[in-house]
């Protein structure tokens, strides 16, 4: 699945009590660089979509305060 240009997927596996469950997980690698993470999970495609807003807009955010201090030095 692709959401923002975010790749993630659908995952679904077997607890240690014998129940099954999913959700969904990202180890997008150009997303998470630099972050001190290498994957995350939501258990809905909402949560997932938010997660992924939050990690693109901070990285926008970063980028952005960059230029701005750049600009001044």
């Amino acid at each position: 699945m692709n959401y923002r240009n975010v790749k993630f997927e659908f995952v679904e596996w077997k607890t240690w009590n014998g129940k099954y469950a999913s959700g969904y997980h990202c180890e997008d690698k150009k997303l998470l660089e630099g972050l001190n993470t290498v994957s995350f999970g939501a258990k809905t495609i909402i949560e997932m979509q938010d997660l992924i807003d939050e990690y693109v807009e901070s990285q926008a955010l970063e980028d952005r305060a960059m230029d701005e201090f750049m600009a001044k030095v």
